[in-house]
């Protein structure tokens, strides 16, 4: 079952004066099914910002439909996307986008209180996700008090306690060390396995091969994918790899 279809998407931007466009998406076609997780790759300047941005509700495409779990982001208005976001996606962030003025706790619970939740109804999802990801014993710190790689797992709670549709996480990565790194991509295994659905963009090589499938984005369009299948993270680190090679020199890929 399709939890994301994205059919015929285009964006197009038009310069300060109005006077030349700029095509950052064009024809862009994918599906995402449910518990799939799919990693979205691209050079600087292919599209896969603008993409991830219109997937997030973030902007408007040009063209084109994006329809979430049955439902067209076109249809959700103005004044309702907040809320349409708020139900049904969660986001990672490459700079954790944490408040040092709240505890890691509060920062976890905003999304919740936003929406009204009950401290009670707040406290009783958090507490399984809390054991889950090891961040019991940080809940009351703040986040100037604690690691990038607690910083992202306190990040991934924020996502996961909506229990959204969708997870889209971008670059979450790319401020961390290599132990924080392959701690999250770890977790991030581990939470799509229990059947969470998970969007990520990434430059990393080594975050894609933990993911089931890669997107190539190019010149705005989805130009190639590779699937895991039963490949370690190693052989998909390689297959990746010789696919970027293919497409900065102009290769075709098979």
């Amino acid at each position: 079952m399709s939890i994301l279809e994205v059919s015929g998407l285009r964006k197009v931007y038009s310069t300060r004066l109005g006077g030349d466009k700029v095509e950052a998406l064009r024809n862009v076609n994918f599906t995402v099914e449910q518990g799939e997780y799919v990693a979205i790759m691209g050079e600087s300047g292919s599209g896969k910002t603008t993409l991830l941005n219109i997937l997030a509700a973030l902007d408007r495409p040009t063209g084109g439909t994006v329809i979430l779990d049955g439902k067209n982001l076109r249809d959700v208005k103005e004044s309702a996307v907040a809320e349409f976001r708020r139900n049904n996606l969660g986001f990672v962030f490459q700079e954790f986008n944490l408040l040092d003025t709240f505890t890691v706790e509060d920062n976890i619970y905003l999304p919740l209180v936003l929406a009204g939740k009950s401290y009670k109804e707040m406290h009783g999802r958090l507490s399984p996700i809390a054991t889950r990801l090891g961040i019991e014993k940080i809940l009351k710190k703040y986040p100037y008090e604690i690691s990038g790689g607690q910083k992202q797992r306190a990040a991934v709670a924020r996502a996961m306690i909506t229990e959204p549709k969708l997870i889209l996480a971008d670059e979450p990565t790319g401020a961390l060390d290599s132990r924080s790194s392959d701690e999250l991509l770890r977790l991030f295994t581990e939470v799509n396995s229990s059947g969470q659905t998970i969007l990520m963009v990434t430059h990393s090589v080594k975050a894609a091969s933990s993911s089931g499938r890669v997107l190539f984005i190019k010149d705005g369009e989805v130009f190639h994918q590779i699937y895991k299948g039963a490949s370690t993270d190693e052989e998909m680190y390689q297959k990746i790899s010789d696919t970027l090679t293919l497409l900065a020199t102009g290769g075709n890929v098979k």
